[in-house]
């Protein structure tokens, strides 16, 4: 990260969703570069991301492909903490064809990807996504 003042939190936050999204509809491997070590569930639960990762391949392999995946970015917020720590969320809308053995279904919904601000990087800590669940 910058130190100096001109470091755009917002599009580095945005630019991690982007790239989650992508990979999310490419059923990607790289997925995984944008999520922090550990997870932080309601009611100050942690997990680790190699949990996250085996969710992730499970949902993935369920699934043939997903087709035609769009979303739209409706907010973007962070704040500043001390220490050079931060915390930040991006949500929208995202919706995508589930292709299973030639029959497909459409999962749409919102979405809001949580992160966190550590070491000088914005890392995803929490996923609110269509088709995803813990």
């Amino acid at each position: 990260m910058q130190s100096n003042s001109t470091f755009n939190h917002q599009a580095d936050i945005v630019n991690s969703a982007i790239r989650f999204i992508n990979s999310w509809f490419k059923q990607s491997k790289t997925i995984t570069s944008e999520l922090n070590d550990f997870f932080i569930l309601p009611g100050n639960k942690i997990i680790g991301k190699d949990v996250i990762i085996g969710r992730l391949k499970g949902i993935f392999g369920k699934s043939d492909e997903y087709v035609g995946g769009r979303y739209d970015i409706i907010d973007v917020n962070f704040e500043l903490l001390n220490d050079g720590k931060g915390m930040g969320f991006v949500e929208g809308v995202a919706g995508y064809r589930d292709v299973i053995q030639k029959q497909s279904k459409i999962v749409s919904g919102p979405f809001k990807l949580y992160f966190a601000l550590y070491n000088g990087s914005w890392k995803i800590v929490n996923i609110e996504f269509p088709g995803f669940s813990y």
